[in-house]
Formats: C-alpha cells, structure tokens, sequence
C-alpha cells in the first residue's frame, strides 16, 4: 500500500475532516480526496465516513492500526536517513497516547517534563479510564496505552508500572447528613461521584454494602474538579492516595473523612505498546518506566 494514501488515511481520521486532514499536509483538498478514493480502492472498502467528524467505518477500524503502524516506521526511516517526513514537518513523529485521567495528573507529568527536551516528537495524548484504554490500543487509535490489562494486546507489549492505590473520602458533613439514630450511614442515599459514566470504581466498591441499590450519582470529568466535589460534599469519591491532601490518612483533617467500610481500592497499571517499536516509542517507555517508579 501506498504509505501515502495510509497516511491521509489516518490523518482524516485524527483531524475529523477532509479540509484539516489536507491543510496539515500541504495539499489540495482534491489532491486528498484522490488519496482516499485511491486507497479504498486499492482495499476494496468504504474505509472512512463522508460526515464531520470523519470516522472509520468497520472496515476503517481494522485498517488503522497497521496505517498508523506503517506511518511511523516510515517516519523513522525518514528520520534515520535525514529526509524530511511527507507534510509533517522534518523528522517529527507523532505519538498518540492513551493515559488514565489520575495517572495523568500525578506521576505522568514527569514524562511531560523529559519530552519537552525532545524536540523530534509529537504527543496526542488522550484522557480515558485505564479499565478502557486498552480499547484505544486495540483498534489503532492511539501507539500506546497505560492500561489495568497485564496480558499484552495482540501485536503489542506489555510491561509493569505499580500500583495506583485509592481510599474512599467524603465530608464528614455529608455523611452525617446521612446518618440515622443508630449512627450508621444509609450508603443508598448517600451520592457518589463518578469521573465519568464508564469509572466504575466507585460503584465496585459500593456493590457490597447495599448490593447493587445505585444512589444519586455526579459525574465530574476533572481531577482537579472530582476532588473538590469530595472536598464539598457533593458526594463520596475514591480518592488517589498520592493526591490525599495531608492529615487525612492519619485521621485528623479537619472536613474529610476516611470511609473504611467501603475499603481500599488498588488499580496495577501496565504499559503497552505496539511491538513494532521505534527509536522514539523506545524513549517514551524509558520516560514512562521512569516516571512510574513512584507507584507502589
């Protein structure tokens, strides 16, 4: 396949649209286009949808995963032999990168610091739960993954990182509110706060307690916002420990308050990557394994 036509394929469905995609790589609109028609052609398949955003189809998903693949050794081999890459800009590779929102605010910020030395990489980093990004990896969306999956995806690599531990806090406020006369909390009316409709980490550890009964539910897709909502009393929430604020873990905060009937919570966090590495996927695994040794 014409790496090419593969890499307007992906560019379209990065960029959302046929204009963007064709802007970013220096050509004609038409000149895209002929690019697309050329490689669905080629596959004999409607590869991606004529809407905005763009989108691939079935036949699209399954392609994109080599495309990307396909355009990165290229880059590389462009890279090695001092030969500017096709509309990218000479010798910058992009990488897209699934991250779990905690890790991201925390611990993954180290890698942020070391690649901002690089200047021969482009990072598209993309928030999602680790119990769903190795969804993003599997169908080619993004080159690596920090995931809750220890077995490594098909054509990928997977590595240990530590343990992300969470402690479930509320407002002390909150609970009393929800407390009756024999002093015990009635946990099916107390609201909990979810970072998004697919974090079921809260919801797990409830299951327990009031055997599956789901009370009123936020979602607060922030970490700087999710914890301010437990700060507030808004409602429960599973909090990392490495950003617990100081005093809680001992007891004596002075609003919040550890839950230990719903216990602790441990999310083990893997890297993964595709097995078709390069000298930069390399680096970024390096700066990953590095930055995560302050998990436990």
């Amino acid at each position: 396949m014409n790496t090419d036509h593969l890499r307007a394929f992906v560019t379209a469905v990065d960029e959302g649209t046929f204009d963007a995609a064709a802007a970013l790589l220096g050509i004609s609109g038409s000149a895209f286009s002929q690019r697309i028609k050329a490689l669905e052609k080629e596959v004999g398949h409607v590869l991606v949808t004529r809407t905005v955003p763009v989108a691939p189809t079935a036949s699209g998903t399954a392609l994109l995963r080599i495309a990307r693949q396909t355009v990165m050794l290229e880059d590389e081999a462009r890279r090695s032999l001092k030969f500017g890459t096709s509309g990218q800009g000479s010798g910058i590779s992009t990488l897209a990168v699934a991250v779990n929102a905690d890790s991201l605010a925390t611990w993954f910020i180290r890698v942020l610091q070391e690649a901002a030395t690089w200047d021969d990489v482009e990072l598209h980093l993309v928030a999602e739960d680790q119990e769903h990004t190795h969804e993003l990896l599997r169908d080619g969306s993004v080159a690596a993954a920090i995931t809750d999956r220890p077995t490594a995806i098909p054509g990928c690599r997977s590595t240990s990182l530590g343990t992300m531990t969470y402690w479930p806090v509320a407002s002390a406020q909150l609970l009393d509110r929800h407390r009756g006369a024999d002093g015990l909390v009635a946990w099916h009316r107390v609201p909990l706060v979810d970072f998004t409709i697919r974090d079921s980490l809260q919801r797990n550890a409830l299951r327990r307690l009031t055997g599956g009964e789901t009370p009123v539910t936020h979602l607060v897709p922030s970490v700087e916002a999710y914890n301010a909502a437990v700060r507030f009393g808004l409602g429960w929430g599973m909090m990392p420990e490495i950003q617990m604020p100081a005093k809680l873990l001992e007891g004596t905060h002075a609003d919040l308050v550890m839950i230990p009937e719903l216990g602790v919570q441990r999310a083990a966090l893997h890297w993964q990557h595709w097995s078709s590495t390069t000298p930069v996927v390399d680096r970024l695994t390096a700066a990953v394994q590095r930055a995560a040794r302050i998990l436990r």
